[in-house]
């Protein structure tokens, strides 16, 4: 009797986890778009470099910043909702040009969500897609970056979704990660975000605001 009281309280158990398991997986996410995600990349130049990160501004401008950042970092998501912000001037006059290096070194499903912003760039909207994610970390708790949330955002974003889909089952785009991730061993990098302004490190995010009072692009930032 004591064996099949035993036997019958762990199938219960099996149940309920089993349960809570399928509501886990099943349970609707939601997939909001924030308001004004991607208008403040109106009228600037987009692209990516060589390695296949995505850039904002001239190719051809003095000053490249280089953002090595993950979505699921929190001081990375403070970065672009600040300092950031603040470079957007310095890009749409030709004096910057800003390079997103997606390392997804930390967190749940920051590898999926740096693969869908670099889909989303197949199709024009990486810049967007950068917003939506940030504001996502900002806003949940658990699952920010679940596989059908990502799916609906992009959704919602009105993207050919055959193409996003076969992207992100594809090879290139884990190459360009692969190469993300070889460029922040190069550099000897521990962690995110970490920034270079025309290839020295920046040790003190007060060097940003220097772009907004002309930025001497000949004079090294320190080091």
């Amino acid at each position: 009797m004591r064996l099949r009281g035993w036997l019958i309280a762990v199938s219960i158990l099996g149940i309920v986890l089993a349960a809570a398991a399928a509501f886990y997986l099943l349970r609707p996410l939601d997939a909001p778009i924030p308001e004004g995600a991607g208008a403040q990349y109106a009228g600037l130049e987009q692209g990516v470099t060589a390695q296949g990160f995505p850039r904002l501004g001239s190719p051809d401008a003095p000053v490249l910043v280089e953002d090595f950042s993950s979505f699921a970092c929190p001081h990375c998501r403070e970065f672009h909702e600040g300092q950031f912000v603040a470079l957007l001037d310095a890009i749409a006059a030709g004096e910057v040009q800003f390079v997103l290096v997606p390392v997804p070194h930390i967190g749940w499903g920051a590898r999926e969500a740096a693969k869908a912003t670099l889909c989303a760039g197949e199709q024009g909207q990486a810049w967007t897609m950068v917003d939506v994610l940030f504001d996502w970390q900002r806003r949940f708790l658990t699952s920010t970056f679940d596989g059908r949330r990502i799916r609906k955002g992009v959704e919602a974003l009105g993207l050919d979704m055959a193409a996003f889909d076969a992207c992100m089952r594809g090879s290139a785009v884990q190459d360009v990660l692969d190469r993300a991730r070889a460029e922040f061993d190069r550099r000897g990098l521990t962690g995110t975000p970490s920034f270079f302004i025309n290839g020295q490190k920046v040790q003190d995010y007060r060097e940003f605001e220097a772009f907004g009072a002309g930025y001497d692009s000949t004079e090294a930032p320190s080091s």
